[in-house]
């Protein structure tokens, strides 16, 4: 509905802007923290003029942990190894927007090229944020098929409880939003468009590559559907059955459009690693002599590898992927290695993202198990037989069954990530990754006796009070969001968890102190 798409962008925006508001002003109160981490590099004999120090000091907040490394990247390229373990689609753009930005104010220089760079980052994380924040809208009316739900889903994603880093120059935003815009379109229909996002995803963030298994499920869902009614069709009148007819819809539907884009997700990761092997294994023969010398010099003095120095171990490897490496060596990523008692702390910080993914897990399959054990590949109105009752989502607090293959990609990054990351990022790797989180908590937080909302594609008065007051139509921030009654404990703590980790992790982000 065009009104609640207007108000889920709107209400988007303002949350964006008091992110940007509130860790300028803790910036600004609260002393940084020395956390000795990588640092941005920057020339020493640089000058900032008065322009750039303003800007610097409304937005150095955001520029925290991994944000050094993506603005790195964009100004110098990849020339420390340690870099590798960031996917180049993001700094890339950054870089372009900031080489337009700086082009276009070069005759009067009030800002540097560096200033560029900061003001780039930051307008393509909070554009692609509220570019997603509609994806997501868009894709839970597909799944969901709930106007209600839909809706508030996508409000929580507005104010998710890894919000600081879908503001801060981080990846998070743009693969959320080419991730919400893959979804969206697979399931309708394979398409030169689902192609070229769910590609440009893998070369945004490697956790994307998860995204194959929409594909792989996708045609497997055609080819049981197309097999079901040959065979159906052929018990059914048998000179209307046709194998040729079956084998096309199969090959042009599902086999050869899921193949390309199976290879357009994969093939992004691959040419990456490429990338890296042929410019740090010395296959281009680049020495440290073609980068600047004081990115050379800040790499020496910290003991980082630069770009033409003698080849890691990884070079070697069959074949030679750098990104396990990297994570491994660098961050200490694998499996069971970041399981240590002074990690406690990480630990129950990514308790409530867990707890929600793995419960509704179980939940799920205990609720639709007859659809689970079939992998929702086989239709009961395709075989002849009468299809069971769904589930009332809102009593049971489950999704709908046709959320299988959404509840299973998530479940397997909570997995990955408690068993083989720094746990403390799950919230906004499944943020980032999976309309889970958003769904769960619009379910949760909604009365069980509340009617749903069927869909409807114009923007009928009726429908729309059913969903959203008038006055909250008007307004720019007020929703039904923060005004519904929460009739649970759960609802309750759902909500604290979203608020609570949005307004904590923006003051500790900004001052440079741990967080998610």
């Amino acid at each position: 509905m065009d009104e609640l798409r207007k108000k889920v962008r709107v209400f988007s925006l303002y949350t964006r802007l008091f992110i940007l508001i509130l860790q300028f002003v803790c910036n600004w109160v609260i002393p940084d923290h020395q956390a000795g981490v990588f640092q941005w590099t920057l020339d020493p004999k640089w000058e900032p003029t008065v322009l750039d120090r303003v800007f610097g000091y409304l937005l150095d907040g955001l520029i925290r942990w991994d944000a050094h490394h993506f603005l790195h990247i964009a100004h110098h390229g990849y020339t420390f190894e340690q870099n590798l373990a960031f996917f180049p689609l993001y700094p890339l753009l950054v870089r372009t927007l900031a080489s337009l930005l700086f082009w276009m104010q070069s005759d009067y220089m009030f800002i540097s090229f560096v200033t560029t760079l900061k003001i780039s980052a930051v307008l393509i994380s909070n554009g692609c944020f509220i570019l997603a924040t509609e994806a997501i809208y868009d894709l839970s009316r597909k799944v969901l098929k709930d106007e209600y739900l839909a809706y508030k889903s996508a409000l929580f994603f507005a104010i998710n409880p890894a919000s600081i880093f879908f503001s801060a120059p981080y990846s998070e935003s743009l693969n959320a939003l080419l991730t919400f815009f893959t979804m969206t379109k697979l399931a309708k229909a394979f398409s030169t468009k689902t192609c070229i996002s769910i590609s440009l995803a893998s070369a945004t963030r490697a956790n994307s590559v998860l995204n194959a298994g929409f594909v792989v499920y996708n045609s497997l869902k055609i080819v049981a559907t197309e097999t079901i009614i040959f065979v159906r069709t052929k018990k059914l009148a048998k000179e209307k059955a046709e194998i040729s007819t079956t084998i096309a819809n199969i090959l042009g539907d599902a086999l050869i459009p899921g193949l390309l884009n199976l290879v357009g997700c994969v093939g992004s990761f691959v040419v990456f690693q490429y990338f890296c092997f042929t410019n740090f294994c010395r296959v281009t023969k680049k020495n440290p002599v073609d980068v600047e010398s004081y990115v050379v010099d800040y790499g020496r003095s910290n003991l980082l590898k630069v770009v033409g120095d003698d080849p890691s171990p990884w070079c070697q490897y069959e074949p030679p992927m750098a990104y396990s490496y990297i994570q491994q060596v660098y961050w200490n990523n694998g499996f069971l290695q970041y399981w240590d008692a002074k990690q406690v702390p990480n630990f129950l910080l990514a308790v409530p993202a867990l707890a929600m993914v793995f419960y509704h897990t179980y939940n799920f399959v205990n609720s639709h198990w007859d659809y689970v054990k079939r992998v929702g590949l086989v239709d009961n109105n395709l075989l002849g037989m009468p299809r069971r009752p769904c589930l009332d989502v809102r009593q049971h607090r489950v999704l709908p069954r046709e959320c299988l293959v959404y509840v299973v990609h998530a479940t397997a990054l909570g997995i990955f990530a408690l068993f083989f990351m720094h746990v403390q990022v799950v919230t906004r790797f499944l943020m980032a990754g999976s309309p889970i989180l958003p769904w769960l908590a619009a379910i949760m937080t909604t009365r069980s006796g509340k009617e749903g909302v069927p869909l409807c594609e114009g923007n009928s008065q009726e429908v729309l009070m059913k969903i959203e007051c008038r006055s909250n139509l008007l307004s720019n921030t007020d929703t039904i969001l923060f005004q519904e009654k929460l009739d649970t404990d759960t609802a309750r703590w759902v909500m604290m968890f979203f608020l609570g980790y949005t307004l904590v992790g923006t003051i500790l982000f900004c001052n440079h102190l741990p967080w998610t």
